[in-house]
């Protein structure tokens, strides 16, 4: 799993790619941790260049929706691909955290 952040006004946009599975557990947790207390209002995980998620990874996005939702931080995610989108339709996962197509979609929901 590999990540870049860029932040536009109070949104925090992190691009993961690669395979995103049990063993990229705790870069992930510090990630979301990092992104609790970055100041940012709004966090969005773009998922364009994931390849592979596991179940792990999927329980992962969950709890970090809880943790950032706690402290009044909003996170939707954008641009699934296959087999990662249906992963997440299979569990109905858009129905708890905010998914798009696009970013450009979620700027204009977040607004």
């Amino acid at each position: 799993m590999h990540v870049a952040e860029r932040i536009h006004n109070e949104t925090l946009v992190l691009m993961i790619s690669g395979r995103v599975t049990f063993y990229s557990r705790k870069v992930f947790q510090a990630l979301v941790k990092t992104a609790r207390f970055s100041g940012a209002k709004h966090i969005i995980f773009n998922m364009q260049e994931v390849t592979f998620m596991d179940s792990a990874a999927l329980g992962g996005l969950v709890l970090a929706y809880l943790n950032l939702n706690e402290a009044d931080v909003a996170m939707s995610v954008v641009e699934p691909r296959q087999p990662v989108k249906t992963l997440l339709e299979d569990v109905n996962f858009p129905s708890l955290i905010p998914t798009y197509p696009t970013e450009e979609i979620a700027f204009q929901a977040i607004q």
